[in-house]
């Protein structure tokens, strides 16, 4: 039997009045699908007890009845007439400021679209007359009632099937504290009365249209027990005497109470009982009499068999499942604890009845826990589950379980027995199900071991066993056993299930301990600092062995927290003669360990070692011992770059870098010096030298001894800009870093090319041979000293060329005299000549300068044999 509205009185949440701030421009035509921020809202003060829908009793000769279905789909289109009225104690100013038509006709355009959706485009609000300022004999002193009946008059409209009257009058609220009220005849339509524009004007207008189509209110259970569902009593009222039916208790539905600005869906019992939507949304399972697994969509979406609806196999009742989630109209209320799976019932009068997890009286007229979530299971009164296996934002998935026996079963053993080095779980029993006892059936072992990993196991009870059989009168198999290997000591934790067909039953769960051996035990004996092939580290020396495995040499790890708190780990053996140990602990085999940590900057060093079991069961590992040390740091290096000079004239460039530098540390050793030089391509290169020059001025104002200058000549292969940076690297054992000396940028210029000249090119007859005499000078302005390079290239008769290399390096004084360079640089050659005809002679000085321009032609001479 549904719920009947046993509620005295009922209080509006439309009417949320009195105390709610308003707003003072229209409220936005909300269309579907609209998200809108919603403020926050406090708690009005109470209202008087108000009812904004009022029907007129049915005749007596009518039958009633627990509540009404509409016969057919709703499908028609209100014919609406919208009246701004101006009371007869108000004037045509305040009047028009109060209540704009506007915005009257954008709240009635959101209504249209809101429920356009919710009827699939079946039911339409169209407005066939619009009335500004109606000057009416109503006063505001009146009830709502009396000046709808007053209006109603003047106008001469009557209510006929899918009509409607929207009569908006002054003032924050009506005068009984209402938002909002609706005055029907009992058909599809009625007289709605509207205070002056806020923010609640179109929520509160779509849920006066509900009451316009035939729906009472979304109404919630409240018992002080906190019962989610409750049989109905003997006589009337609940069975459950905590129990009443709250008045717009449901405020995740548009006729429930009213929120600013936003509308949210209707339930799926509504739905269903006005007819709505395309009538395939709700998926009908009839009586549950197995399990049924469900998958629910978001119910403010669209498709299909988006909820569903099941009737109690007990008790006859049929409840509504739908998932709200934030979509379309339920994009801003469906969060937080109102989504997730809502559950309805039909109520009387056409209302409905919200069944939330928790129905204890909550503070306010707002409740955020209205949905169920996942891993919660929602009880009928005649105890049909619903268990909500998971909620998203795109779909819910539903267990529906039928009342019946549960499960029988008893774990009988649940036992760990070791032989040597291996360890076995046995778990054994029997269990049945009820519904099905000449079946075997399922049985769910968990296992929890010592390290806190839980694992399942399914098993079937499908051994034979002929005393359940007798003493429990039943048929077939229903032993179970199951044997599971262990690979720790420690606590372990067992629980058995016995699953059934309605309900699983729990046989129980125990603590079993596998008892290990001792934890290594050693020592961490000292930590201290030591040179090791001239490099500072941190000397670990300890010992470590296992009880279980006295014998072997087990893992030791270690691990090192450095000055800027960072850890770094280390796996190492104890596997050193440690006669001392031995002799103590009354063990053999090598026991000792000793590991070099590098020292890589100066603070407080912590190292902690820790011994590893080696044996199958024992109690865990060691921590062996934590020791610290904090090496004393010196400051950076000293030092400078004073130049870098770029030297040109040779045969390979050089930028010479000159600077110093020295570790306070270690003040009279020679410390390295690396120089980066950034090439005028791009890359850098790198180098590595010794400040290991005299630098008295150095000492003297540095107060130290030793050599500490450096000059390095930086081969450049290229002309361009050359950065050259310094580094001094400390030497001490624990320095604060090394240092940037200084960079300097220089840029390097070719050299020009080569000068000359071929000053003549003749062929001398000889008696023994004729051959051509080619003479002339050459220089390179970037080597004037040097004598450089000179090919000759002669082109004979038959037009080959041959060319033949040289040196410039007989005495020309007269290109020393006019060039003012020393050296000698004149050439004179002789090529043998056999032919006769032209020969063609060209002369070309190459340069020896490292970054010379090029190599020059100094001429071409022709001359005949």
């Amino acid at each position: 039997m549904r719920k009947l509205n046993v509620a005295a009185t009922v209080i509006a949440a439309v009417i949320l009045a009195a105390a709610l701030p308003q707003a003072a421009s229209a409220a936005p035509q909300i269309a579907a699908g609209a998200s809108l921020a919603v403020p926050s809202v406090t708690d009005p003060n109470p209202a008087p007890p108000v009812d904004d829908f009022v029907r007129p009793e049915p005749p007596a000769t009518r039958a009633k009845s627990e509540y009404t279905y509409v016969s057919a789909p709703l499908a028609g289109t209100m014919k609406t007439t919208l009246v701004t009225v101006q009371l007869a104690d108000k004037s045509a100013a305040a009047t028009d400021a109060a209540i704009p038509m506007d915005a009257a006709k954008a709240s009635i355009g959101a209504s249209k679209n809101y429920w356009r959706s919710a009827t699939s485009g079946r039911v339409d609000i169209t407005l066939v007359e619009t009335r500004t300022l109606h000057k009416s004999a109503a006063r505001s002193t009146q009830s709502p009632g009396a000046i709808a009946d007053i209006v109603t008059a003047e106008l001469g409209w009557k209510q006929d099937p899918y009509t409607a009257l929207v009569l908006f009058v002054p003032g924050a609220y009506l005068n009984n504290g209402a938002a909002g009220m609706t005055y029907s005849n009992g058909n599809i339509g009625g007289r709605i009365v509207m205070p002056q524009n806020s923010r609640l004007t179109t929520p509160v207008l779509a849920h006066e249209f509900g009451h316009a189509l035939g729906m009472d209110h979304a109404n919630s259970l409240q018992c002080g027990s906190g019962v989610s569902d409750v049989a109905t009593g003997p006589f009337a009222g609940f069975a459950d005497s905590t129990c009443t039916i709250r008045p717009y208790g449901d405020n995740v539905d548009l006729m429930g109470i009213s929120h600013f600005d936003h509308m949210p869906v209707i339930s799926a019992s509504f739905w269903e009982m006005g007819r709505f939507g395309n009538g395939d949304e709700i998926a009908n399972l009839g009586t549950v009499s197995s399990p049924r697994n469900v998958t629910l969509r978001p119910w403010a979406g669209s498709g299909a068999n988006r909820a569903a609806k099941f009737t109690d196999p007990k008790s006859g009742e049929v409840y509504y499942l739908e998932l709200r989630a934030p979509v379309g109209y339920d994009s801003v209320i469906a969060q937080n604890g109102n989504r997730g799976v809502k559950i309805t019932q039909q109520g009387g009068g056409n209302s409905s009845i919200l069944l939330p997890p928790n129905t204890r009286p909550f503070a306010g007229y707002y409740s955020n826990t209205q949905a169920w979530q996942a891993g919660q299971t929602f009880t009928t009164h005649a105890g049909t589950k619903v268990s909500i296996t998971s909620v998203s934002n795109t779909a819910a998935t539903v267990t529906i379980r039928p009342p019946g026996a549960p499960a029988v079963g008893y774990a009988e053993t649940v036992a760990i027995t070791r032989t040597g080095d291996k360890a076995v779980l046995n778990v054994g029993g029997w269990a049945y199900d009820s519904a099905k006892s000449s079946e075997s059936s399922p049985v769910h072992v968990y296992v929890t071991t010592p390290a806190g990993v839980r694992t399942g196991y399914a098993l079937t009870a499908d051994q034979p066993r002929a005393d359940v059989n007798k003493v429990m009168g039943v048929t077939g198999n229903h032993g179970f056993s199951r044997a599971f290997n262990l690979t720790a000591a420690g606590v372990y934790r067992v629980c058995v299930y016995a699953l059934g067909s309605v309900e699983t039953t729990d046989l129980g769960c125990r603590s079993l301990t596998l008892q290990g051996s001792a934890p290594p035990a050693g020592f961490l004996d000292s930590l201290s600092l030591v040179k090791a092939n001239g490099v500072t580290v941190l000397r670990a020396i300890g010992w470590s062995y296992d009880p279980g495995t006295p014998t072997a040499s087990i893992p030791v790890h270690i691990y090192v927290t450095d000055p800027a708190g960072r850890t770094t780990s280390r796996a190492i053996t104890a596997n050193k003669s440690r006669p001392d140990v031995s002799l103590v602990m009354g063990v053999t085999g090598g026991h000792g360990f000793s590991t070099d940590i590098p020292v890589t900057a100066g603070g407080q060093y912590k190292v902690c070692a820790y011994g590893l079991a080696v044996s199958r069961f024992t109690q865990g590992n060691s921590l062996l011992g934590c020791k610290t040390v904090t090496p004393q740091t010196t400051p950076a290096p000293l030092g400078y770059l004073d130049s870098a000079v770029p030297k040109t004239d040779a045969r390979t460039a050089t930028v010479t870098v000159s600077g110093w530098a020295l570790d306070t540390g270690t003040p009279a050793a020679s410390i390295p010096v690396h120089l980066y030089v950034t090439g005028p391509d791009g890359t850098t290169k790198s180098s590595a030298h010794t400040a290991n020059q005299v630098r008295d001025d150095v000492n003297q104002v540095m107060g130290s001894t030793g050599k500490h200058g450096y000059r390095v000549a930086v081969p450049v292969r290229k002309p361009g800009s050359y950065r050259i940076c310094a580094y001094g690297l400390a030497v001490s054992p624990f320095p604060l870093g090394n240092s940037l000396l200084g960079c300097q940028t220089v840029t390097v210029t070719a050299t020009p090319a080569p000068v000359g000249y071929l000053d003549s090119a003749r062929v001398q007859l000889g008696g023994t041979g004729s051959a051509i005499i080619a003479s002339g000078w050459g220089l390179d302005p970037g080597m004037a000293g040097t004598s450089i390079p000179v090919h000759l290239y002669v082109t004979y008769p038959d037009g080959t060329t041959k060319g033949t290399a040289y040196v410039a390096n007989r005495v020309r004084a007269d290109v020393n005299s006019i060039f003012q360079v020393p050296g000698n640089h004149g050439y004179k050659v002789s090529i043998p000549v056999v032919k006769r005809g032209t020969y063609t002679v060209c002369a070309w000085g190459l340069g020896v300068a490292g970054l010379s321009a090029g190599n020059t032609q100094f001429g071409c001479l022709r001359t005949t044999y």
